[in-house]
C-alpha cells in the first residue's frame, strides 16, 4: 500500500482543504472517500482505523482518499438564498422526522456537502494522476460524514448541486432529506447501531422506510454492539445476523457501482 499525504483538493477562503490517498501497489479499479464524523464540528481525517480501512480497501484494489472538510461553518459562507434554503430544508427535515441535533442540520452540514462534492470532482479529473483506472467513486461516511454522503446521493432541488457519488456507505448517519429520495440514485448500504444514543435507531428507519417508498436502493443493516461509534467496529470485525461478515455487505454496491469484479467477498 502506498500514501500521499496532504493532497490539495479545493480551497475555500482562508481553507485549504486536503487529503490524504491510500493506493494499492499497482493501479486501482475504483476510489472510495472517507468523511470522518464530528458533528459537522470537529475530527479531521487521521482517524484511528483509516489505516485499517484502506489496507482492506487496498486489498480489494481499490483506493481510498481520506478527506478534511470546512468544520464549524457559518451561515455567512452562503448566499441568503441558500441561506433562506438552508433554514427551509432543517425544518422540513425536523417536521418529518429527522430528529437529529439542529447543528447537523445547519450551513456546517450544507458546507460538508459541498467539500465532499468537491472532492468527488477533484478526484474523478485527476484519476489517471494517480493510477486510477475508473472514475467510480463510493463514499464512505462515518456520523457526520455520513450525512453528507447521504444527502450527495439524494441532494435537495433548492440548493446548489454538487458531484454524486456511485455508491454511499453510511455509519451511524441519517437521511437528511427523504423527500428527495428517488429511485435513480446510486446504491446506499446504511449501517447503526441498535443502541445508538446520539442518532436513534428509528431516525435510520426513516431512510429506509423512504427509499421503500419510493423504489430506491438503500439497504439497512443494524448491529447489538452499544454506542455512536459502534458500526465501524461491527463493519470490521462482526457478522450480521444472516452470518455474512459486515463487511461483504459492502461488496454488492461496489461491483454494482463498476469499481470491482463480482464476488470478490472473502478477498
Amino acid at each position: 500500500m502506498r500514501l500521499t499525504r496532504d493532497i490539495l483538493y479545493a480551497e475555500r477562503p482562508g481553507q485549504p482543504l486536503a487529503l490524504d490517498l491510500y493506493q494499492p501497489d499497482g493501479p486501482a479499479s475504483g476510489m472510495v472517500i472517507q468523511a470522518h464524523g464530528g458533528g459537522f464540528f470537529k475530527g479531521d481525517r487521521h482517524g484511528p482505523r483509516v489505516k485499517i480501512l484502506a489496507e482492506r480497501l487496498c486489498d480489494l484494489g481499490l483506493a481510498l482518499a481520506s478527506i478534511d472538510y470546512r468544520l464549524g461553518t457559518g451561515p455567512d459562507a452562503f448566499s441568503d438564498l441558500d441561506q433562506r434554503a438552508i433554514q427551509h430544508n432543517r425544518r422540513r427535515a425536523l417536521k418529518g422526522g429527522v430528529k437529529i441535533a439542529k447543528r447537523m442540520l445547519g450551513p456546517a452540514f450544507e458546507a460538508a456537502r459541498q467539500d465532499l462534492g468537491a472532492a468527488i470532482d477533484f478526484l474523478r479529473a485527476n484519476r489517471n494522476s494517480f493510477e486510477i483506472d475508473s472514475d467510480k467513486i463510493a463514499v464512505f461516511g462515518v456520523s457526520a460524514g455520513g450525512i453528507a454522503g447521504l444527502a450527495l446521493a439524494y441532494p435537495p432541488d433548492n440548493l446548489p448541486a454538487a458531484a454524486k457519488p456511485n455508491a454511499v456507505i453510511a455509519l451511524g448517519a441519517a437521511l437528511a432529506h427523504p423527500w428527495a429520495v428517488t429511485p435513480n440514485g446510486p446504491p446506499v448500504l446504511m449501517l447503526h447501531s441498535q443502541q445508538d444514543r446520539i442518532i436513534a435507531p428509528e431516525i435510520a428507519e426513516l431512510a429506509r422506510s423512504a427509499a421503500e417508498n419510493h423504489g430506491a436502493s438503500l439497504t439497512l443493516l443494524t448491529c447489538p454492539r452499544r454506542g455512536h461509534n459502534a458500526p465501524m467496529q461491527a463493519l470490521l470485525q462482526d457478522d450480521a445476523p444472516d452470518g455474512t461478515p459486515y463487511w461483504d455487505h459492502m461488496m454488492p454496491l461496489f461491483s454494482s457501482a463498476g469499481m470491482i469484479s463480482p464476488s470478490p467477498a472473502g478477498a
